[in-house]
């Protein structure tokens, strides 16, 4: 029953029998709700935002991505029960993620693969893992350019700095390692690790691992609560280790419960901003609602992205500025690929999947500065959809061959006239120079690091930039379960995972929150049944 203004209406799930039904998304009292009703369990309502306003501005940056050549599957039953992926998806993944392993050394209480709890392990082989990978890599004409390797706990396997060098060889640019951090106590096996992730050529140093490191709080009752051990001293160990290996490719992931860690929020920004040297990204995730919940107590315990912002908003005083969805960047991502003839970085998910802003850390204060002291943000994404709309031209021009003997032959000096020109209005957007003064001791390197990534701009560069540039990352990212799943965020998936399907023995790629509200418990019957799975014991910190 609708009470509230209806935002738009979509089609979810039911939560007790995972049935399509209609869902609306509407505002009401304050807050943005997702209302649905299935025809056989009753009412459900769910809270997608405490920000009305921030929702419906965030609607705005929803652009289609680059759809796969050849889809995996047929439709047969329809979205999400075709996942493999299907020709309804609507962009080509941007991240490949595998379960590597589920062993695991630890026995949280948080956690997407259940099959650990069944004393139940999957473990593909090296050459599975290997075909895995390549299947993304083969993605056409749009490959994902990041790997990640979860679990489980990916570092129990022995043979992952092996994968990682071969994933490095296919072309993938970022290595993610979601890791516990409990292995990467050991200094060496740490290094182990970023040796992997260098690439052959001899004019790239820079390693392509990084390790995404779960982390929920500054306090040991925290990890108690949330992984079922005093963990701190390991993590602590592992940022300590990083410091020494000059190692600054570490991403902070909290997953955040509401009445368990949400007190640590602002904790965990400030060990981020306190250890800038080797912290780029702060991801936080909320908790998905795994298992069946109250309904009348639902909303009590939900915390969504929004219940984030405003907390982190409080706490910086504004500094961390707006929360983007992710999409906003996703034209301007488009542009730089096309002008240096890279493949882009995928940025179409839904706009509700995820947001992030950056915020300039001063390695001696730790004062922080905002993205939009520095910039005009309004009027850098004005200048970039126009400029958009200009290189999609050029690139279906190039695709027809009507670019004319000029753009044929001289293509690179084409693109470095239009790389000037674009970097001459976004130039413009930057503040005044007494503004830079005010808010930047250094504001030479500030301007000339922005200077670099537009002009230079590549991965590396983009790279250089969140490093050297002593920039944070703080990222939102809300992955879904039953009671607030939208088939139309699935549709824009991202981040697939990747298997063997024991019964065709073909590789299959299914949306993130599709594999964890909908698909895994199938996918480990079938691996079980067909004598994937295996006992083990297991062992719980090990190192």
């Amino acid at each position: 029953m609708v009470t509230g203004s209806i935002i738009k209406k979509t089609k979810s799930l039911c939560p007790e029998c995972k049935k399509v039904i209609d869902a609306n998304i509407i505002e009401e009292n304050g807050k943005v709700l997702m209302n649905k009703k299935c025809s056989e369990h009753g009412d459900f309502s769910d809270i997608l935002s405490i920000n009305p306003t921030h929702f419906r501005w965030s609607q705005n940056f929803m652009i289609d991505g680059q759809k796969p050549k050849d889809p995996c599957v047929s439709t047969k039953k329809g979205c999400p029960y075709d996942c493999g992926s299907c020709p309804e998806h609507k962009s080509s993944p941007a991240i490949a993620i595998c379960d590597i392993t589920y062993r695991c050394n630890l026995k949280c209480p948080i956690c997407f693969a259940n099959a650990e709890s069944r004393g139940l392990n999957y473990e593909p082989s090296f050459e599975e893992l290997i075909r895995i990978y390549k299947h993304f890599r083969n993605i056409k004409p749009q490959p994902p350019i990041v790997a990640m390797y979860a679990g489980g706990e990916p570092t129990v396997r022995n043979d992952l700095p092996e994968l990682l060098t071969e994933c490095v060889k296919m072309g993938y640019q970022q290595l993610q390692i979601a890791t516990n951090g409990i292995r990467l106590a050991n200094i060496d096996y740490f290094q182990e690790l970023i040796d992997a992730g260098l690439p052959n050529s001899t004019n790239n140093n820079r390693t392509r691992t990084c390790i995404y490191l779960q982390f929920d709080g500054i306090e040991r009752e925290t990890y108690i609560k949330t992984r079922g051990a005093d963990i701190l001293d390991k993590k602590l160990k592992v940022i300590e280790n990083a410091r020494e290996l000059n190692f600054p490719n570490m991403i902070l992931v909290p997953t955040v419960a509401k009445g368990v860690n949400d007190h640590e929020i602002n904790n965990i920004l400030q060990f981020a901003i306190d250890n800038i040297d080797v912290v780029s990204t702060l991801m936080y995730q909320p908790m998905a609602m795994c298992g069946r919940f109250d309904k009348e107590k639902l909303h009590e315990m939900r915390i969504t992205s929004s219940h984030l912002a405003k907390e982190l908003q409080a706490y910086t005083k504004g500094k961390v500025g707006k929360t983007y969805p992710l999409p906003t960047i996703s034209k301007f991502a488009k542009i730089i690929a096309f002008l240096n003839n890279e493949p882009p970085v995928e940025f179409t998910c839904n706009a509700d999947c995820g947001f992030a802003n950056f915020m300039f850390v001063d390695p001696k204060t730790k004062q922080l500065t905002g993205i939009e002291d520095f910039v005009d943000a309004d009027r850098f994404l004005k200048i970039c959809d126009k400029w958009y709309n200009r290189v999609e031209r050029e690139k279906k021009w190039e695709q027809e061959g009507k670019t004319g003997l000029f753009g044929r032959f001289f293509d690179r000096a084409r693109k470095d006239i239009l790389k000037a020109r674009i970097f001459g209005e976004l130039a413009l957007t930057m503040r005044s120079p007494q503004a830079l003064l005010n808010n930047f001791s250094d504001p030479i390197s500030v301007v000339r690091n922005f200077a670099d990534t537009v002009l230079n701009t590549s991965w590396e560069s983009s790279s250089n930039w969140l490093i050297n540039g002593n920039v944070l990352l703080v990222g939102l990212m809300h992955f879904q379960d039953l009671y607030n799943f939208d088939l139309e965020r699935v549709s824009r998936c991202l981040v697939h995972y990747g298997y063997i399907d024991p019964t065709t023995n073909q590789v299959r790629q299914v949306p993130f929150c599709a594999m964890n509200a909908v698909h895994r418990e199938r996918i480990e019957n079938e691996l079980e049944q067909a004598d994937k799975m295996v006992q083990y014991t297991p062992d719980i910190q090990s190192n």
